[in-house]
Order: C-alpha cells, then structure tokens, then sequence
C-alpha cells in the first residue's frame, strides 16, 4: 500500500485532486502564458539548489533541498506572503478548466514555496494542455523528485519508520495521491516526533500513515 512504486503510478495516472478532475476543454498556445516563476536568490542552500532544480539538474538532492526550505529566508518572507491565499487561489482555479488561470496561479504559489507538490503537478498539468512540453517536463522532473524524496525517507507504517515531511502541506498531497480521505491526525511525541494521520480507502479500508516531522519542529522550537 504504501510502496513508493504504488505512490508514483498513482500519481502518474493522475491521482486524486480533490474532488476535481483536472480536464481541460481547450488547449491554448503555449505562450499564452508569459508569467515566470520568481526563483529564490538570497545566496542561501535553498536558493542555489532550487535553482539547480529548475534547471533540470539531475543530481540535485530534493530531500536536502526541502530540509533547506526550513532554515531560508524564502521561508521566513513566506510568512508575509500570504501562502494560505495564494493556495486558496490556486485550488479555486482548479474547477474552472482554465489552463493558463491555473499556471498563472501555481506560478504564484512557486515564487513563494517553490516545493509546494500540489502547484508543481498542477503547473505540469497545465502546461501540458498549453502544449509547452519543455514547462511539463521541467515540473514533473520537480514534482517527482520532490514525492520520492518523501517516499524513500521511509515507509509510513510507523512513527520509527515514518516518512520524512518539512510541512502538513507534504503530508496531505502523499494522502491524495494514495487516494485516501483522512480521517483524524494526531502528534506523537518521544524518541521522534510524528503525526499520525488515520484514512479511509475508496473500499472503506482504515490505513494508518506516520509522518516524522523532527526537522519541522526542531526549528520551530528554535
């Protein structure tokens, strides 16, 4: 169930987004979009691996590049950014089958939490409907690297074993493309300290799934 392959198939074939499936009526030209994501470039690690990242580096570390998120100043900016909106923002395009809305709103997300799955996949999607294959292949390459970063910290059956996640965002978008609907969240504390996230399947079947967030709190301790 919680294999990283079964993860990348469904994400793949396209997952579960909500409660909307992300179909297009029309395609439009690819530089119907003209807006850019603003890249970080404040000379920290975050700033230079992100860069590494959209640049299509192979050899970029994603789990290093999302642990940096932690400690950069996108991260503290992002406070002022008003992220919970630009997110918002971004899922109520989803329903309107606007491709170009869509791209220009997960750009948006991208300038200020370039990790952030849901706008990755969602500008991939778009892209791929504005026929720009050189912006769906870029984000998926990010996308990807980013979710196997994830799934390869562990295998989410327990707090011991729990996967990796830098933010509660992280943590929903590996319970959406497991198709599940979660249930109830819990914080477990000891040697590592987890959330537990209780989900139902599409048969009715409970799934417990463990995130270890350490890094997340360490710094919010701090």
């Amino acid at each position: 169930m919680y294999a990283m392959q079964t993860a990348l198939r469904n994400l793949r074939q396209g997952g579960a987004f909500f409660a909307v499936a992300l179909c297009f009526a029309s395609a439009l030209p690819a530089d119907a979009v003209a807006q850019g994501i603003t890249l970080p470039i404040d000379g920290d690690d975050y700033s230079r691996l992100v860069a590494r990242a959209d640049a299509g580096d192979q050899a970029v570390d994603f789990r290093a590049l999302r642990l940096a998120w932690l400690d950069s100043a996108a991260r503290k900016r992002s406070a002022a950014a008003n992220t919970r909106q630009l997110r918002g923002d971004l899922f109520a395009a989803v329903p309107t089958n606007d491709a170009e809305k869509i791209a220009a709103a997960a750009r948006q997300v991208l300038s200020a939490i370039y990790i952030d799955m849901d706008a990755q996949k969602l500008l991939r999607q778009a892209c791929t409907v504005l026929k720009d294959q050189a912006c769906a292949d870029r984000h998926h390459f990010v996308e990807f690297g980013l979710l196997k970063s994830i799934m390869m910290s562990g295998d989410g059956k327990s707090c011991e074993t729990g996967w990796q996640a830098v933010s509660i965002d992280e943590e929903y978008f590996v319970l959406r493309i497991e198709d599940l609907k979660r249930d109830r969240q819990a914080l477990i504390t000891g040697p590592h300290t987890c959330d537990r996230l209780d989900a139902t399947d599409a048969k009715g079947n409970t799934h417990a799934l463990f995130f270890n967030i350490d890094a997340f709190i360490r710094r919010e301790l701090d």
